[in-house]
């Protein structure tokens, strides 16, 4: 007695899991391609969330300091302490620079409280970074922007409110004076991720 015992698939059967299987792949690849778009927007988002942790931590020091409102310029930049007494007195290499109570963008202000890898846009390692940033000053070094994105994607030149050039970056604006009141913007651009 012989019995027939099959011992592979055959020609047909391939040829149908194959089938199935380019199905399955072709609906489900365009799900997977803005993957990476959308861990770009999750990072700027996270990053935004770090900007405004900072700034609240750094404005509580400012006050018990006494220094939230004291402008701070490029030319005359006012520190609160890092680590310790919010009443310490603070320099450069030991404090974070504010204005009006918030980290400034010049000095060692908003890139030092989030204590991130970060590059200014135009190093040549600038891939090597998980951040890359670019900072625009004007007004005699009384405002600044700062605009900060992963480091794969390139940073526009600067922030313009109306339009806002395309890219994958968050924009965060030197806390001045405007009619009055301190004005701080922290503003997420995804159209370029």
């Amino acid at each position: 007695m012989r019995s027939h015992i099959s011992k592979g698939f055959t020609l047909i059967e391939l040829v149908v899991v194959i089938v199935i299987l380019g199905i399955l792949a072709a609906t489900a690849a365009p799900k997977f391609m803005d993957l990476q778009k959308d861990a770009r927007i999750s990072k700027l988002n996270g990053i935004k969330g770090a900007i405004r942790s900072a700034e609240n931590m750094t404005v509580s020091k400012a006050v018990l300091a006494g220094l939230e409102k004291k402008e701070g310029t490029k030319t005359s930049l006012t520190y609160v302490c890092e680590t310790g007494s919010a009443l310490e007195t603070c320099n450069s290499s030991t404090g974070i620079s504010i204005s009006f109570g918030y980290p400034a963008v010049f000095g060692n202000g908003i890139l030092k409280a989030l204590d991130i890898d970060a590059v200014q846009a135009d190093e040549s390692d600038v891939k090597q970074h998980d951040w890359a940033y670019r900072i625009k000053e004007w007004e005699n070094g009384k405002q600044a922007q700062l605009l900060i994105g992963p480091a794969d994607m390139p940073i526009p030149a600067e922030y313009n409110t109306g339009s806002p050039a395309e890219g994958c970056y968050v924009f965060y604006d030197h806390p001045h004076l405007d009619s009055g009141s301190v004005v701080r913007q922290v503003v997420v651009v995804t159209t370029g991720c």
